[in-house]
């Protein structure tokens, strides 16, 4: 077995070991309409993984907090910021409810990609390393966690090609 196919295998095994891998299928989750940010190569519809420390925490933000990467849903009823990067918080508007969402693998880990797919349903990223990532969506009303999928970036992939390695032997 070569260096590399060891290596993309220990990659994927820790990944699996890390996020707690089920077979929860994506198809069982509410279709959603991705926003190009969010279209990721790789992530299939058997894909998913269960995370169940997952929470919306109900809590409070102090009010000179810096909110970062600030995005009101479509319907302006809710609002969704991180602080610091690595924390993430929904602001019911009407209610003025402030929720954290926890639980989720590598805390220290920064989110990216914020955005809402339809008007309860949040959407981000957390990449555990430079070239691959985990995507999620929860639903903010129910606050439920929708989806959970790991996904390489389009560098990995063109690393994992075959043909690549064929040119450079040739």
């Amino acid at each position: 077995m070569s260096i590399e196919v060891c290596r993309r295998i220990l990659l994927f095994c820790g990944l699996i070991a890390l996020l707690g891998l089920n077979n929860h299928a994506l198809s069982q989750s509410p279709k959603l309409s991705s926003p190009k940010s969010h279209r990721h190569l790789r992530i299939g519809k058997s894909v998913g993984v269960d995370i169940p420390e997952f929470s919306m925490a109900e809590t409070s933000v102090e009010a000179d907090v810096k909110k970062e990467n600030l995005i009101t849903s479509r319907n302006r009823k809710y609002d969704g910021f991180t602080v610091s990067g690595s924390r993430l918080f929904v602001v019911e508007r009407g209610t003025e409810k402030v929720f954290e969402i926890c639980g989720l693998p590598l805390k220290w880990r920064p989110f990216s990609n914020l955005t809402w797919a339809d008007n309860q349903t949040l959407m981000f990223d957390r990449w555990s390393q430079p070239h691959y990532g985990v995507h999620y969506a929860v639903n903010v009303k129910s606050r439920k966690l929708l989806i959970a999928a790991p996904f390489p970036d389009k560098f990995y992939l063109e690393q994992q090609r075959p043909e690549r390695h064929k040119n450079k032997k040739g």
